[in-house]
């Protein structure tokens, strides 16, 4: 289980999880995407806005605190199952210190990962990527209790090393009871200069830090602010987006014949090819994720 996690919000968490869990599924994967964010903004990326299931967290609240077993929306994307998250869980949040009511104090995190096991096990998955809040120390807490891996999304703003100090002590705590807590690695997202410069400068910010041992992917996702809002516009992930664009050429062609008589036609508007590069390079980090976490689990046979 992988989660995504930064202290620091806008660095592309919900992105990630949504297009690797679309890249793995589109590999043949079985897929589990949790969202443990009280703004509920996976459903955005997955485009299940006023989705039928859609609790707002409540059926994680309930697997916790009364065992009942987790709820799980089955295939909203082919391979890809979803746990909702949203406002609900922040009645967690009293809980995390033993306020609820028969709840001890420091049994939030066992149960959540006591329902997130038993539903892996139950559904046969093979990657579950967890999407956490930014801001919310208990429920980072509780998503890193139940993880094997941790996946940093980082930019290359002094705000996300800030993000980054903010959960070392978190990791630290969360492996008194889960020791097998691994850092998986960091990844930049939204770079703007080319990956090799930016790659760089975060090495350089990295040398002598406590957290520069945190391997940092070859791959990144590049900025493309248009592709952003298209994919949440039409509630498509970015290989989605572009595999619509291709598949239908046409449309725009019609639109631009047309047009010649009557000039009120609009015209559908082409992507940037910046999404077509966007969409490999969540492959291809999509391809380095599964292969690192391969390469550990070898190594410790």
């Amino acid at each position: 289980m992988v989660a995504l996690a930064n202290g620091k919000g806008g660095v592309g968490k919900t992105s990630l999880t949504a297009n690797l869990a679309g890249e793995f599924a589109r590999e043949g994967s079985r897929v589990l995407v949790v969202d443990l964010d009280i703004s509920g903004n996976l459903k955005l990326d997955l485009g299940l806005v006023d989705h039928a299931g859609d609790d707002a967290g409540k059926g994680i609240v309930d697997a916790i605190v009364d065992e009942e077993p987790l709820h799980i929306i089955k295939d909203v994307r082919p391979g890809i199952d979803w746990v909702p998250g949203g406002p609900r869980l922040n009645w967690l949040l009293p809980m995390t210190y033993g306020a609820g009511p028969g709840i001890p104090a420091g049994s939030v995190g066992e149960g959540w990962r006591k329902a997130l096991g038993t539903a892996i096990a139950a559904g046969d998955y093979d990657m579950v990527l967890v999407d956490t809040p930014p801001g919310n120390r208990e429920l980072q807490q509780m998503a890193l209790t139940a993880a094997r891996w941790i996946l940093v999304p980082m930019k290359s703003d002094p705000a996300s090393w800030e993000g980054l100090q903010v959960l070392g002590p978190l990791v630290a705590h969360a492996r008194r009871d889960n020791p097998e807590l691994q850092w998986l690695g960091m990844v930049l997202f939204g770079h703007q200069s080319t990956a090799t410069r930016v790659r760089q400068n975060v090495l350089e910010n990295l040398a002598g830090d406590e957290h520069d041992s945190i391997a940092l992917f070859e791959t990144s996702i590049r900025a493309s602010e248009k592709t952003a809002q298209e994919c949440r516009l039409q509630g498509l992930l970015v290989r989605e987006l572009v595999d619509r664009a291709s598949a239908d050429p046409s449309e725009r062609f019609k639109a631009l014949r047309a047009r010649r008589s009557d000039p009120t036609i609009s015209v559908p508007e082409s992507l940037p090819k910046s999404s077509t590069s966007m969409a490999g390079d969540y492959a291809e980090l999509a391809a380095e994720v599964a292969s690192r976490i391969l390469k550990a689990e070898e190594a410790q046979l």
